[in-house]
């Protein structure tokens, strides 16, 4: 499959979004009519912030995520990422999350075997964005971040909360990469959809909690530099020539299985994503996605794999920098989500 004919699986994916908030919308008069025609007020006040780290499909032009209609009421804050070319005299140079330089740079220092790092974005930055929405007359904001596990982005953002000038519920998605961008896509779709605070929050902690993330990388030498995993684990790991399938549990990267080669690796993460969806009810619409760095081939074949067991086309997207910085050339890797029809189940406690 060539990449022209990745882009167009990908903007069926975006279309198949487009319809996704339509039937959201839908839901949602006839749910506003049946119980709380108050909600017909509250339409547009409520905004979601989420980071860099999270999976959307992007324009190769700017590298910037296509958000469509939802960017009215989804921003994301970025994460800078910096590469260390060992000149004494230079610091590593830092890149903003969406340039055109860093999409081209980072391949080649990942090849290079160049230190690559990132940093959490700052408390004020945080703040920033929500003084933004409040100026902008949104009255909350949903914050969805990456895994607390894996970043201090989400200690940033509930520090920045406590000073915000408006309702700020940040939420712990135990995700990253394509599992946090769902997450986000979904709270920004209930929001463009006249839903609350309390409304918007309580369905992204149930999507997150049903959520499930499975990877595998080439080499451990990459998440034992970020910090991710131990030297020990790493060195053993690249001794015994494991390429590992991990998967993120309550939000730690943890061993799904070991394998000696990448091609066993790729077959044992579809088999867990395919035997998961098989335990989703087909009402709750499982949807997956794949992500990759630098192996797009590879990918696309597994997608193609993957689409009988999807209710919708599945995307192949990219690793955002924050992401493939951590885990390399080569990585792979698949999300299942589901989200059903929450709209027609009323959140618990929310109309007491």
């Amino acid at each position: 499959m060539s990449r022209t004919d990745g882009e167009a699986r990908n903007n069926r994916w975006v279309q198949a979004q487009n319809s996704r908030l339509e039937t959201i919308r839908g839901l949602r008069r006839h749910h506003v009519t049946l119980v709380r025609p108050s909600l017909r007020r509250r339409r547009g006040r409520v905004a979601v912030v989420t980071d860099a780290a999270c999976g959307l499909p992007v324009d190769p032009t700017t590298g910037r995520p296509v958000l469509g209609v939802l960017g009215e009421h989804l921003e994301i804050v970025p994460i800078p990422v910096m590469i260390d070319r060992g000149h004494r005299d230079q610091r590593p140079e830092m890149y903003p999350e969406y340039s055109p330089e860093l999409s081209r740079d980072l391949p080649l220092a990942l090849a290079q075997g160049l230190p690559v790092r990132t940093s959490r974005p700052a408390v004020g930055r945080i703040g920033q964005v929500y003084q933004r929405l409040h100026q902008q007359g949104f009255s909350a904001v949903v914050s969805i971040h990456l895994s607390a596990h894996l970043s201090g982005t989400y200690d940033a953002a509930v520090l920045a909360a406590e000073s915000a000038p408006l309702p700020v519920n940040v939420v712990d998605s135990h995700h990253a990469g394509l599992g946090l961008g769902q997450a986000a896509l979904w709270a920004a779709m209930q929001a463009r959809t006249g839903a609350d605070l309390e409304w918007v929050t309580a369905n992204v902690n149930g999507m997150v909690a049903s959520s499930r993330s499975v990877f595998a990388v080439p080499s451990l030498e990459q998440l034992r530099r970020g910090g991710r995993i131990n030297r020990i684990a790493s060195v053993f790991g690249s001794m015994m020539r494991i390429k590992p399938v991990l998967e993120l549990r309550q939000g730690e990267i943890a061993p799904l299985e070991l394998t000696h080669s990448m091609n066993r690796a790729v077959s044992r993460m579809q088999e867990a994503a395919i035997s998961h969806v098989q335990q989703i009810d087909a009402a709750d619409t499982p949807r997956l996605g794949v992500q990759y760095c630098g192996n797009l081939q590879q990918a696309q074949d597994l997608a193609d794999k993957l689409q009988p067991h999807s209710s919708e086309p599945v995307p192949v997207l990219e690793l955002p920098p924050a992401l493939a910085a951590h885990l390399g050339l080569g990585a792979l890797g698949i999300t299942i989500t589901k989200d059903g029809h929450p709209l027609l189940r009323t959140p618990p406690g929310y109309l007491s």
